[in-house]
């Protein structure tokens, strides 16, 4: 299956700092894939605690540590990772407080991939691990009724309705096509999102209907920030896109436009409602003006939903929260 004899068929990346209470577990689900062409390599950031000691409990020659010498910041790890270490034909970037709750997904992954050349990436749900009370759940409708091999371009369009999500946790890669893309070139809070819609434009993807993984939802998360800056910095996850897709001409250009305010619009309201929620309004005011510079249309569009979501009225949530009890072997 795999040109280089001497190069594993997949690399599971897993990048950390400071997160050696948990990163056994997203050690354990990688190695309990049952891909045999297989290399987990652990990028540690320069990490304050006993990270190497958690890895050196592992005996198994598919597991490689390697240790920053200074600190690369999340997204230079990742990059670093992908670029410099990384040998697999397909690469999964898993977090490393997350973990895989699948043993046969990278297989049927790597097989997929394997049969349809066209195809540059298959994913998969992810369950979301509340850390708070322990609850797993998913978002009904999300990702509903997709075939196994679908248009990219059809996903990129689809995503601002968050009808489809591709987890980063699940997204399995050719490692060939994303250093061409420019993989995780963003220092931004959703670098892999930046990098998962340009790459999906214009090329076919594969999807396997499983609850690979497990997100791990606390109050650390980046995606959880309420930095204004770096949350106005953050709309260049959809502007990349953007622009790509304007240069590549997938995608006409009244349309482009009206999915870039869209993009605009959901990611504004998951940050104004976080906000409302935790009593900023300072900071939702703040992000709302800087919205307004780059989209007058989609500023209203978030206003008019934070003011019904902080009435307690309207604007109710498509996607529905739905709870899980998976078990001891999920958390194992």
């Amino acid at each position: 299956m795999q040109s280089d004899p001497g190069a594993p068929l997949v690399t599971v990346m897993i990048p950390t700092f400071g997160q050696a209470p948990v990163l056994a577990r997203a050690v354990g689900s990688a190695l309990r894939q049952d891909l045999e062409s297989l290399e987990v390599i652990v990028a540690d950031d320069a990490s304050p605690d006993d990270t190497a000691e958690v890895v050196a409990r592992f005996d198994d020659p598919r597991l490689r540590y390697h240790r920053n010498p200074t600190n690369l910041g999340r997204v230079g790890n990742y990059r670093h990772t992908l670029e410099r270490l990384a040998r697999g034909k397909y690469v999964l970037n898993l977090d490393g407080d997350d973990w895989l709750v699948d043993p046969t997904y990278l297989r049927r992954a790597a097989q997929l991939l394997e049969e349809e050349p066209d195809v540059v990436m298959v994913f998969a749900n992810a369950w979301r691990y509340r850390q708070e009370d322990g609850a797993f759940f998913r978002l009904s409708g999300q990702n509903e009724g997709l075939p196994r091999v679908v248009s990219g371009t059809d996903i990129f369009l689809r995503y601002p309705t968050g009808e489809v999500w591709i987890p980063h946790l699940t997204a399995l890669y050719r490692r060939d096509v994303a250093l061409e893309v420019g993989f995780y070139r963003e220092d931004i809070i959703g670098s892999d999102t930046e990098s998962l819609l340009r790459l999906v434009l214009g090329r076919k993807v594969g999807f396997i209907d499983t609850h690979a993984a497990a997100w791990r939802i606390h109050g650390a998360n980046a995606t959880n920030s309420i930095d204004v800056e770096a949350r106005v910095a953050n709309l260049a996850c959809v502007d990349g896109p953007f622009e790509a897709a304007r240069a590549s001409g997938a995608v006409a250009t009244p349309l482009l436009e009206r999915w870039r305010a869209a993009m605009y619009s959901r990611l504004g309201l998951e940050f104004v409602r976080g906000a409302v929620r935790g009593g900023d309004l300072g900071a939702a005011w703040r992000f709302m003006a800087q919205l307004a510079r780059k989209s007058p249309r989609s500023a209203l569009r978030v206003a008019g939903a934070a003011v019904a979501f902080a009435l307690r009225r309207g604007e109710r949530r498509r996607f529905l929260p739905v709870y899980t009890e998976l078990g001891e072997e999920a958390l194992a």
